[in-house]
């Protein structure tokens, strides 16, 4: 049962209309043994309830709650089960509330494995209703946020919607005024509870909504448009950020900084990096690390939880090493990209042995970003840089941890979960994968550069699609100093795995995977460039660094007082 939070539902309207159902192409299995379901709440009589032409019996819904609420309420804790009489008092609230709880918990009911998929149509269309100002506004956006941490599962990226889901309730949230909690009264006609209490609520749900669309924006790669980073800074100004508890403070200061990251790298170019200075690149990534490196110091117990997000922003921003391989210590970042992505593949396993299959149960976010981990283990280990490791072996078995862990993750046969455990057994087995030509060795050079820190896994998807997908001539442009491809010598084997039906998965149970295993440079193999000479430190005499001055004036709050 998830923790008691501030934040409480609030009533709102009854039932929606209904509407035609279409069928998804989601097939039934039967799974056996199906395991048992956890006992229901003691928490009154529950009411069946339909969507379209589905139907809960009131002892499907009392299983599915405890599901929720055992294993999923806790990443968003901003639900109180004990307050609420039953299911009922959810649905009552908001229709949409009631059939996205439903939604996360069906992830893994046994019971009834088909029920996930014929819910995608006609929640999504209850979802898009939901975009009007109403009593039910607030857990309108808590259901939306659910929705958006746990989505459908899909067999292409193309069709992932959190970003749009996540969108929808910041936009919710704007015109409610929870973004400026103290004037929350100048957005509605009617009073608003601005006692202590009702503000520590609308504090914790805007700050719910502006972590989980950054995590969404940074799961797809995409940019954010709206100023969240300055909104937060009003709040911290009024004084308000205390009424939310640590971790989602931690969570809106990580958030804050992997904003300004994708911010300030996505404006700077790095089509030409070798013919223009690196000192502005260079010195925003330092001035980032210790930002994130202060937050570790400031924060000194920290749960795994809270270690994992904060290793994945570490990860968000090694990731742009990459862009800059003319460095004198680019050997060093990569060591340093490399070490963090193992670390996070490993602390997932941990954390999966530590508190009952955590995978099984991850938001989609976790999910994305131990994918991306994943590559980045992949490519350096394609590269020379991996013969001066002295724990090679150990960054092997982290990447054989994803593997296995995306196997945990995955709902249906073929959701992405499942497929990017084949790519990245295909790709670790390739020969041919990360090499612009015939008999070279991996090069790290990234072909894609706009999908920001996510960029390193289009720009693995891509080689693969070059080589096992039947792609050929619609490979992206390369970037001037980025290799072109190699040209197939035979038309590679078709992929058809995009059409391939999915199909429910049985939930695993007691899985062993490896181990953490530290990484660390052998001492014995030199590694070329690590270290600064008096060469590479020609910037403090050479002309100034435009790119870095306009870099200080675009991004002033970036660098330290």
């Amino acid at each position: 049962m998830a923790s008691r939070s501030p934040i409480s539902a609030f009533s709102g309207r009854e039932g929606h209309e209904r509407e035609p159902r279409v069928q998804l192409p989601y097939p039934e299995i039967n799974r056996e043994p199906v395991p048992p379901a956890p006992a229901p709440l003691d928490i009154g009589t529950t009411l069946p309830r339909s969507l379209d032409d589905i139907m809960l019996a009131q002892t499907e819904i009392d299983e599915i709650f405890a599901l929720y609420f055992q294993h999923y309420a806790r990443h968003l804790p901003f639900l109180d089960f004990a307050r609420s009489e039953s299911p009922n008092s959810f649905y009552d609230q908001s229709p949409l509330l009631f059939w996205a709880i439903i939604t996360a918990g069906a992830r893994r009911y046994q019971r009834n494995p088909s029920l996930l998929g014929s819910l995608a149509t006609p929640l999504l269309k209850l979802g898009w209703s939901s975009m009007q100002i109403s009593a039910a506004v607030i857990p309108n956006i808590q259901g939306l946020l659910i929705l958006s941490t746990w989505p459908f599962p899909t067999n292409t990226t193309s069709k992932d919607n959190t970003f749009t889901l996540s969108g929808m309730a910041v936009n919710l949230a704007l015109q409610i005024g929870l973004h400026v909690p103290l004037q929350g009264q100048e957005y509605s006609r009617t009073r608003v509870d601005l006692s202590s209490e009702g503000l520590a609520r609308r504090v914790q749900l805007w700050s719910y909504c502006v972590v989980v669309h950054q995590k969404a924006a940074c799961g797809l790669g995409y940019p954010i448009t709206l100023p969240l980073d300055l909104f937060q800074k009003k709040i911290d100004v009024s004084g308000l950020t205390n009424l939310a508890p640590r971790s989602l403070t931690l969570e809106v200061r990580l958030a804050s900084i992997v904003g300004r990251i994708n911010s300030v790298f996505s404006e700077f170019n790095f089509d030409n990096l070798g013919q223009q200075a690196q000192v502005a690149p260079t010195m925003m990534l330092d001035v980032f690390e210790a930002q994130l490196s202060e937050i570790e110091s400031d924060n000194t117990d920290l749960t795994d939880l809270e270690c994992l997000y904060l290793q994945i922003a570490r990860l968000q921003l090694r990731i742009y090493y990459l862009r800059c391989p003319e460095n004198e210590t680019f050997p060093l970042n990569l060591a340093k990209l490399y070490t963090t992505a193992t670390g996070i593949i490993n602390l997932v396993s941990t954390i999966d042995t530590r508190t009952s299959n955590f995978a099984t149960y991850v938001p989609h976010h976790v999910y994305r970003m131990m994918t991306l981990a994943a590559a980045a283990v992949l490519r350096v280990l394609k590269t020379t840089l991996s013969e001066k490791l002295q724990e090679r072996e150990s960054g092997k078995a982290a990447f054989f941890t994803a593997i296995a862990l995306l196997r945990k993750m995955s709902v249906y046969n073929n959701d992405m979960p499942s497929r990017m455990q084949g790519i990245f057994s295909q790709l670790w087995e390739s020969e041919r994968a990360f090499k612009p030509d015939e008999g070279s060795r991996g090069s790290t050079a990234l072909r894609i550069q706009s999908r920001l820190s996510m960029s390193l896994l289009h720009d693995t998807m891509w080689w693969w699609r070059e080589e096992f997908g039947g792609v050929q001539e619609t490979k992206p442009k390369p970037t001037k100093d980025s290799l072109n491809p190699p040209t197939p010598s035979k038309p590679p084997p078709t992929s058809n795995q995009q059409n391939i039906p999915i199909t429910p998965l049985p939930l695993l149970e007691g899985t062993a995977l490896p181990g953490p295993a530290d990484i660390n440079l052998d001492p014995n193999v030199p590694l070329d460039n690590i270290f600064l000479n008096d060469e590479s430190l020609d910037f403090l005499w050479a002309q100034p660094d435009h790119g870095f001055e306009s870099m200080v004036e675009l991004f002033p709050d970036s660098w330290p007082l």
